[in-house]
């Protein structure tokens, strides 16, 4: 994303994938989810960084390596400056949690941390050792000569696999592949991809994975960054006009009273049946600068006969962005308004 734009759209998701954007110094920030819940998660996700310290940050979501007591998590959740709406929301979520970290709360951690289990079963500490190795000359070496192989391809057969994530997350909208090959093959390149990346233990998502929660701080999140967190909570406080709307991401595009300088969609063209799956595109261009950018993400499901009129395909252009991408799972379509 460019610097300074006049006006960012994205979906929010649990608010982790809108708060870097902050670090950019966008004016205006609108933040479209259809869950409510997710809305108010990124509203107190931003006011804790816009009024607490980087340390104080960490341990309020329980980040490690710090930790912070319920009775202190509590008091600073009371003094955040939040909607009524959402600081109702959090109350429910954190008294259920009985004020523990509610960082591994969500769908999406809980079914991971399902999945670390039943991985753990196949690969042993064959497999979690790899986590061991400190550079990649190492972990080359490890991944040739210790890393269990035979087993860890069991297991991505056995977890990644349609079935298992609808019973465990997506309750029957798992999307609907459409990509080359089978989805073991997809899987395991995608991991093959990971392994050769960097160092595991840099790797949040490899972390969830094997132990069902972040263990090393070098995975933390591009937000826990020192100075991302730092561009981020000066660029709040400097004043940036955040809005939050539940709704539909397109719908909420195509009616924006701003021009749209840079529209992230996250994966949910994935999830969009015809005609919507073919016309998005068009319905959200009269909403775009001149110039801007909408980055569609894909998971296992690229849009088909997708209508980019009116717009210039960009991909190859941050390929190399693309490849440090930190799951490695998704495919992207970046367009640029003519």
């Amino acid at each position: 994303m460019p610097k300074d734009l006049d006006h960012v759209l994205t979906v929010v998701g649990s608010g982790s994938r809108v708060t870097p954007l902050l670090s950019k110094g966008p004016k205006r920030v609108t933040c479209v989810d259809i869950s409510p819940w997710q809305l108010s998660l990124c509203e107190l996700r931003i006011a804790t960084i816009k009024e607490l310290g980087h340390k104080d940050f960490l341990a309020f979501w329980g980040y490690p390596p710090v930790d912070m007591d319920r009775i202190r998590r509590q008091e600073i959740f009371q003094s955040l400056k939040i909607s009524s709406s959402a600081k109702e929301k959090m109350t429910q979520v954190f008294e259920k949690n009985s004020w523990e970290s509610i960082l591994y709360e969500g769908r999406w951690e809980k079914t991971f941390f399902k999945l670390s289990k039943l991985n753990k079963f196949f690969v042993g500490s064959k497999g979690t050792n790899v986590f061991s190795c400190q550079t990649k000359e190492d972990q080359e070496r490890y991944l040739v000569n210790k890393f269990p192989h035979k087993a860890w391809s069991l297991s991505v057969l056995m977890l990644g696999n349609a079935v298992v994530f609808n019973s465990l997350l997506y309750k029957g909208s798992f999307p609907k592949r459409n990509i080359p090959g089978t989805a073991h093959n997809f899987y395991l390149s995608a991991f093959n991809r990971l392994f050769s990346q960097d160092i595991v233990r840099k790797n949040y998502f490899l972390q969830l994975l094997f132990f069902g929660k972040l263990q090393f701080v070098e995975g933390l999140p591009i937000e826990c960054d020192p100075d991302v967190y730092k561009k981020i909570k000066t660029n709040l406080l400097r004043g940036i006009e955040i809005q939050y709307i539940c709704g539909d991401v397109i719908d909420v595009s195509k009616k924006s009273p701003h021009p749209i300088n840079f529209l992230s969609l996250s994966d949910t063209p994935s999830y969009f049946s015809p005609p919507k799956e073919q016309n998005f595109m068009r319905d959200i261009e009269g909403s775009m600068v001149q110039g801007g950018l909408v980055v569609n993400r894909y998971y296992l499901r690229t849009p088909e006969h997708l209508n980019t009129e009116g717009y210039r395909n960009v991909t190859d252009t941050y390929n190399e962005a693309i490849s440090k991408e930190s799951t490695q799972m998704y495919s992207y379509g970046i367009y640029q308004k003519i």
